[in-house]
């Protein structure tokens, strides 16, 4: 049996050994709200891939150096969905492990999503990045969603509904 590194300074642990990962950090809005009568969610499709090769996803994207969670998914918002969001709430901040990213970036091996509940009150201009937007009645979300989406609906049900 290996022996496991006892990390009495986290800074000595090689790259190698246990709880060291290439990690992505990035921070969304999750865009809640009446729309046509019932609660909906807004979807983006955006990546390098052919369209139907993508998945919906809610605004966001990676921490830029400098700046803090909130104002990165207030920025990712305004970038994608050409609006300003009102962050209203928090939603569970979710990990997914060995998933690939849908851009050209090298592939982390753990991803952490910070999740900020919002809505919106302009109308909706798609950023030069974003190929589909769409409203989805959150008790019918697509099959090709990106596999945070269900989650965290299901924690704003939980948490707000």
């Amino acid at each position: 049996m290996k022996k496991l590194h006892n990390p009495q300074n986290i800074n000595l642990t090689k790259a190698s050994e246990i709880g060291i990962f290439k990690t992505m950090i990035a921070s969304g809005a999750v865009i809640i709200q009446k729309n046509a009568g019932k609660l909906q969610t807004l979807l983006v499709k955006h990546g390098d891939k052919p369209l139907k090769k993508l998945r919906w996803k809610f605004c966001g994207g990676k921490l830029l150096k400098g700046w803090n969670l909130k104002e990165n998914a207030l920025r990712e918002a305004k970038e994608e969905i050409g609006v300003k969001v009102k962050i209203i709430g928090e939603l569970p901040t979710l990990a997914l492990w060995q998933e690939k990213p849908e851009t050209g970036q090298e592939q982390p091996e753990l991803i952490l999503l910070i999740h900020y509940l919002a809505t919106i009150n302009q109308k909706l201009r798609p950023g030069k990045e974003i190929l589909a937007m769409q409203w989805f009645d959150i008790n019918h979300l697509p099959k090709d969603c990106s596999p945070n989406i269900k989650p965290t609906i299901a924690a704003y049900k939980k948490l707000y509904h």
